[in-house]
């Protein structure tokens, strides 16, 4: 068996093909840990890009070790078992080693694309346009409950009315644009939209 794996040739693809593996092992078992999943490493690198995933790139950690494990899996298999000698599983282990590391820079930004900043602030939802969810009482003489829609995300925040046209209810359902904001309270002051 360890001739089979380190024989010859083969080390230039076992060793690789090891070496990848048990890194991505290791991140794997840091991440189920409550790690971040990643080994920390200082590295002097400005990255340009305002897409998510964007440090992410072809010499990431994390795409260096795909191609290692591409390279050395798939330019092993094809050394020992389709006999394409060193230099024919050479160039199948680099294709191999291309293609996996993009699939997996690829795979980190797609699940990157997917997280949604949700952390809102107040302030933003001053001049939005909402529905009452719980009828807002009259002239502010008690609290509703509105429903905005900020950064693609429902909020539902506690709403009054305020000034002369507060004379009626404003009840479930109705639209209402928020006219100002209670930071101190978090609560909206609205009126019919």
């Amino acid at each position: 068996m360890m001739d089979m794996l380190f024989g010859d040739n083969a080390v230039w693809f076992t060793a690789p093909a090891l070496l990848g593996t048990g890194f991505l092992l290791i991140q794997l078992v840091l991440g189920e840990l409550g790690g971040d999943g990643a080994l920390d490493v200082d590295l002097d690198v400005d990255i340009d890009g305002d897409h998510p995933g964007a440090e992410f790139g072809w010499l990431s950690v994390q795409s260096v070790s795909a191609f290692f494990l591409g390279y050395g899996w798939i330019g092993f298999a094809a050394y020992r078992f389709l006999d394409l000698g060193f230099t024919g599983s050479a160039v199948v282990g680099v294709a191999a080693g291309f293609g996996v590391a993009w699939m997996m820079i690829w795979l980190l930004r797609t699940f990157l694309k997917l997280q949604n900043n949700t952390n809102v602030y107040i302030q933003q939802a001053r001049g939005m346009v909402g529905e009452v969810y719980v009828t807002v009482p009259s002239g502010g003489s008690g609290r509703g409950e509105v429903v905005l829609v900020i950064n693609n995300s429902r909020h539902s925040y506690s709403a009054i009315q305020d000034g002369e046209n507060a004379s009626e209810p404003i009840v479930t359902h109705t639209r209402v644009r928020v006219r100002d904001v209670d930071t101190a309270s978090n609560i909206l002051i609205v009126e019919p939209a």
